[in-house]
């Protein structure tokens, strides 16, 4: 899940590029590894992406050939409202809309 993140909590980031960085969630334990985005351009998020080993993603907004690049690689992606808890968006995963 790409999130914007403050001293108290992560959100659902609505950029892409500029989101703080990748929250990864195992779906079975639920644990949490947050990796940041320091250099927060489109080419360095997808590659953050890529390098993680995910096969789900959660965005707020993807442009169509960040989407492509990403889709073409396996990843399952879907698109979550900022107004969301990270909790729900993972729990609801599968109800989210394709991006």
């Amino acid at each position: 899940m790409l999130v914007a993140r403050t001293r108290r909590k992560a959100v659902l980031s609505p950029f892409f590029a500029k989101s703080d960085g990748l929250l990864v969630i195992d779906p079975y334990s639920h644990a949490r590894e947050f990796r940041r985005n320091p250099e927060r351009t489109t080419e360095a998020t997808r590659e953050l992406i890529l390098a993680s080993g995910i096969g789900r993603l959660v965005c707020g907004f993807i442009a169509k050939p960040d989407r492509d690049a990403l889709s073409a690689r396996g990843i399952d992606i879907r698109i979550g409202s900022c107004a969301r808890s990270i909790d729900a968006l993972v729990r609801d995963f599968e109800n989210l809309p394709s991006a």
